[in-house]
């Protein structure tokens, strides 16, 4: 199912032969981009500037976005915005003070909706339907965090059955090292928990359920990223060849339709629905969206939305906790001291909040290795004027970059360097300055955000879902930390991660070795 995603050499393959086909598309739009790069003159730019050249520039972007965006803020951190090219436009990025200024613009100046729609080509990998209607937004902001109690016991229960399930059965009797591929086995775990307060148990158990739902997550991050290599009136066809939808809706209603039904009958009889993610959808769906086939879209696209970013986030921190073992006798500790007990049934949101050196690790590993090169993108709905007195015209795609901002020594202590008590030392600190529950103490927290840490976004439109996510990958993390050791294959040496354009994703060859808790 994953083969295309996981041979690199048929991704570059791929990528080598739609560039061509881009660069002869280029002769046709050559208007377009000479307006497009005339409009944003006066903002510098990576690399090479010209029509034809600028796609030399953009080759060794899709190819190393990491090397392109820090020579850009190496050369123009004073100015505070550099621009890089794509296939028919240019991105701005936004450093230093400019971030700030996008945290804090209007909707009606620069428009989250509008920059994802682009970025994500929504309309073939999502569905026009979702873009036309993102009622569940208001579920992930509002919902789904006044219940993480009860999700929380809804994932402490599943949570042991999953490692009994996908960690035990590869575990040999005499407790040998027992080798896991750690992508593809914790995006099924990470899927199967999160159902379980999206759909219930027996379905969040279903392999081709869970197969579903994490194939579209992939296809839609790998198809967006190839549609985005051509220019607009390509995108069509391109997304016509790309798109899924239809085939996958029809899976998806074949497992969902027969519990939507149920759940209608069980309210006409004057009973309640189970408290779920499904059934507030059913609840909150407008008319024209109340179908079986309309909620059965809306649930895979609500699997996207907190499946892709919360899979690839706990496998990067697990790689970290396995190459550097010496962090596991430090959390245990901490974990066995607040949460009391090995048994997560006895744990609650509240006891796993107080863990804060596991709150730190996590948030170090997200810094040093995230989800991506962009964050925060947004398109400018009228022209647009930053703090220093640049200006962008209407339709420019910005973003700010975590590459960027998470290394930036201005900003980190030693910010190449991965150290897991961070922001617990931080945190110790600002409470001693400023005391607790405040902005000082709040912002070095897993979940927060800022100027400086990009993780889950930020202003109006940070991650609405990342409560929840948080609270899932802390709980499954705290599991295996208190019932199992890991390590890496070449001791101490972590897997390299995948990059592809601006998408990063953990290394999806890379092993972690489990065995039983050795008490010593």
């Amino acid at each position: 199912m994953f083969e295309v995603l996981q041979a690199q050499d048929t991704i570059w393959s791929l990528t080598y032969a739609l560039c061509l086909a881009v660069g002869i598309s280029r002769v046709s739009i050559l208007l377009q981009s000479y307006q497009a790069r005339r409009a944003l003159s006066h903002i510098p730019n990576v690399g090479h500037g010209g029509i034809f050249t600028s796609y030399i520039t953009f080759m060794q972007y899709m190819k190393n976005a990491r090397s392109v965006l820090w020579k850009g803020f190496d050369q123009y951190k004073e100015t505070g915005l550099f621009k890089i090219p794509q296939a028919d436009r240019w991105i701005v990025i936004a450093t230093g003070d400019s971030v700030e200024d996008i945290r804090a613009a209007p909707d009606t100046s620069l428009s989250l909706e509008a920059a994802m729609i682009d970025l994500l080509q929504s309309d073939y990998t999502l569905g026009k339907e979702i873009r036309m209607d993102m009622y569940h937004l208001g579920i992930f902001r509002g919902i789904l965090t006044k219940k993480l109690p009860v999700t929380c016991t809804a994932m402490n229960d599943e949570i042991p059955l999953c490692f009994k399930d996908m960690i035990d059965s590869q575990l040999s009797s005499d407790n040998d090292w027992a080798s896991i591929p750690a992508n593809d086995v914790f995006t099924k775990f990470i899927c199967r928990v999160m159902n379980r307060t999206f759909v219930g148990a027996p379905l969040c158990r279903d392999e081709d359920y869970t197969n579903i739902n994490i194939y579209f997550a992939h296809h839609v991050m790998f198809g967006s990223t190839i549609i985005n290599i051509f220019p607009d009136f390509l995108k069509p066809i391109v997304g016509a060849l790309f798109n899924k939808i239809s085939g996958l809706q029809k899976r998806i209603v074949a497992h969902v339709g027969p519990l939507i039904r149920e759940r209608r009958a069980v309210e006409a009889a004057g009973k309640e629905k189970p408290d779920d993610m499904l059934s507030w959808l059913m609840d909150a769906a407008p008319a024209g969206h109340q179908s079986v086939e309309s909620l059965s879209l809306r649930l895979l696209n609500v699997n996207f939305m907190a499946l892709h970013t919360t899979a690839m986030t706990f496998t990067h921190a697990v790689f970290h906790l396995a190459s550097k073992t010496e962090y596991i006798g430090l959390l245990r500790t901490e974990l066995e001291q607040e949460l009391g007990t090995n048994d997560p049934q006895r744990w609650d949101k509240e006891k796993i909040e107080r863990c804060w050196k596991l709150d730190s690790f996590l948030k170090e590993s997200q810094r040093l290795n995230g989800l991506g090169a962009f964050s925060l993108p947004r398109k400018s709905l009228t022209p647009y004027r930053f703090s220093n007195g640049c200006e962008i015209p209407a339709g420019t795609t910005i973003a700010a970059s975590p590459v960027i901002a998470h290394l930036d020594p201005t900003i980190y202590d030693d910010p190449s360097t991965f150290d897991g008590l961070r922001f617990y030392k931080l945190r110790e600190s600002a409470v001693t300055q400023s005391g607790m529950d405040t902005p000082d103490e709040i912002k070095y927290r897993l979940t927060s955000t800022g100027a400086g840490y990009l993780g889950y976004g930020g202003g109006r439109h940070a991650c609405p879902g990342r409560f929840f996510a948080a609270l899932e990958i802390k709980l499954i993390f705290a599991y295996l930390i208190l019932n199992y050791d890991v390590r890496t294959e070449v001791e101490g040496v972590r897997p390299d991660d995948l990059w592809f354009g601006p998408v990063c994703t953990p290394s999806r060859s890379g092993k972690v070795l489990f065995r039983r808790r050795v008490t010593v």
